[in-house]
């Protein structure tokens, strides 16, 4: 039985050749997860390159100022010469237009570089985003690729607006979240303040960066909600179940405090500049005054927002581009940003997202929204991936439903961000099946880009022949119910 047993002992230690098979495919993993990250890196380096490219080329060539320009760069034109005024929106996007008239003056590049920075940045944002939470380079690639190639993105970047702060520090903010909830200890603490900064950072350009705010919320009770009543599929959420694991100081440190300090010390430099009618003081009394200004000026950004001139009806717009919140998903109205006809040639810049990549990421958005509920595609969808992008759409969408004043496509930028990934997911999944599904996924990729290019002159301000600018139109007034794109 000993001289049995041992052969028995030996054989069993030996790898079979399956064991083999496994070990030979898991090196062969690991060598393949290098050349990715490689893949990674030169992919997002390429982008940014072409987005870089894109934003700055002929950056003034367009007159100053075009559109809402008139208002945001007279705005970091007081700050500059010390008397700033109480408008609309919080003050942060005008210190970054003010910076870069500071660097190259009051011209067209001055008051448009620091947009046409964070316009490049953002897909490189974007990748960031989507490979910090599900670790797909392809998924993380195709993201920026689609927001490099949206024309109201590049528009809204090319000209001194404030849109583009405010989606790239709400994308910011998610970044930082996810990578705290990786890390342990100081780390993470350090990590959640800064994602709470950024949200501050977000709100402090226009409210509606709120939306990155309560994309946080939802997440979080989410996850609180699946822990009590479903702790089964706690695991299934990835690494949003850490968020289970925080300590309820960090909750406040990084969700309330840091996102609050942000937001009131950006009010600082107008309240020494221009306290609003209450009178400086020092000690215990500026810090009196500090709280008067800014209630006052917070009810003066409530009275802007409500006054007759911004309240609007689809009866009674109160601005030719007025826009339903229904429309903006479809693209079904425009906003002129800049027009001019001279020698035969139309010079546009009009603010028309990429019509193919638009519609394609809208379906997206309704297919996964739809799909999250069937039992099928359970093990598809999850807070980690599909769940946190509907999260994130949704929640940057729909509180504009209840908006009353006169609301334009660009509001939607944030939501378009997250049906740019949605669609992204679907393609990548695509990519990853064989015959006409892969097919079906570089042609939608194709599509978009040729519809880039077909656009491009319009969303740059490149010459353009009568014939050539109206064939871009392709819905003109009256033509389609609904829509209108001059």
């Amino acid at each position: 039985m000993q001289n049995l047993q041992k052969p028995l002992q030996k054989k069993k230690s030996e790898p079979t050749s399956e064991q083999n098979s496994e070990k030979n495919a898991l090196g062969s993993l690991n060598n393949h997860q290098t050349s990715w990250d490689l893949y990674l890196i030169l992919g997002a380096v390429g982008i940014f390159a072409i987005a870089a490219l894109l934003h700055f080329w002929q950056l003034g060539t367009v007159p100053y100022p075009i559109f809402d320009e008139v208002l945001f760069g007279k705005y970091a034109e007081e700050y500059l010469d010390g008397n700033p005024t109480w408008e609309g929106h919080p003050p942060l996007g005008k210190f970054f237009i003010m910076l870069g008239i500071l660097i190259f003056g009051r011209n067209e590049i001055g008051y448009r570089l620091l947009s046409a920075c964070f316009g490049s940045i953002a897909p490189l944002l974007l990748i960031g985003l989507v490979y910090r939470l599900t670790h797909k380079r392809n998924f993380a690639l195709l993201s920026g690729l689609f927001l490099c190639s949206d024309g109201l993105f590049l528009v809204e970047s090319r000209t001194g607006l404030l849109n583009i702060f405010l989606v790239s520090f709400g994308i910011t903010s998610q970044i930082f979240l996810i990578a705290a909830l990786e890390q342990k200890g100081k780390l993470r603490t350090w990590l959640l303040c800064c994602a709470g900064l950024m949200l501050g950072a977000s709100v402090s350009v226009k409210w509606n960066g709120l939306g990155f705010s309560l994309l946080v919320f939802l997440v979080v009770s989410l996850v609180w909600i699946i822990a009590k009543f479903f702790p089964k599929n706690l695991a299934k959420l990835g690494i949003f179940r850490e968020i289970t694991t925080l300590h309820w100081w960090q909750y406040i440190l990084g969700f309330v405090l840091a996102p609050l300090a942000f937001y009131l010390v950006q009010w600082l430099p107008l309240f020494i500049l221009n306290p609003g009618g209450v009178a400086p003081e020092t000690g215990l009394g500026a810090i009196h005054s500090f709280w008067e200004s800014l209630v006052r000026v917070q009810n003066h950004i409530i009275w802007w927002h409500n006054t007759a001139e911004m309240i609007s009806t689809p009866e009674h717009p109160s601005h030719p581009y007025c826009s339903t919140v229904i429309s903006w998903p479809v693209l079904a109205r425009t906003v002129g940003y800049y027009f001019q006809d001279r020698d035969g040639y139309f010079t546009v810049m009009q603010g028309l997202g990429n019509p193919i990549l638009w519609w394609f990421s809208t379906i997206a958005i309704v297919f996964i929204t739809i799909t999250s509920f069937l039992p099928k595609f359970q093990k598809l969808s999850n807070i980690g991936s599909n769940n946190y992008l509907l999260l994130g759409y949704f929640a940057n969408y729909a509180p504009w439903l209840l908006v009353k004043r006169c609301l334009f496509v660009y509001h939607y930028l944030s939501s378009a961000a997250f049906s740019f990934v949605a669609l992204a997911w679907i393609v990548s999944q695509m990519l990853d099946k064989k015959g006409i599904v892969s097919y079906l996924g570089y042609v939608i990729i194709a599509l978009v880009l040729l519809s880039q290019i077909f656009f491009l002159p319009i969303w740059i301000g490149l010459p353009i022949s009568h014939s050539a600018f109206y064939e871009r139109m392709w819905f003109m007034p009256d033509s389609v119910p609904g829509f209108n794109w001059i």
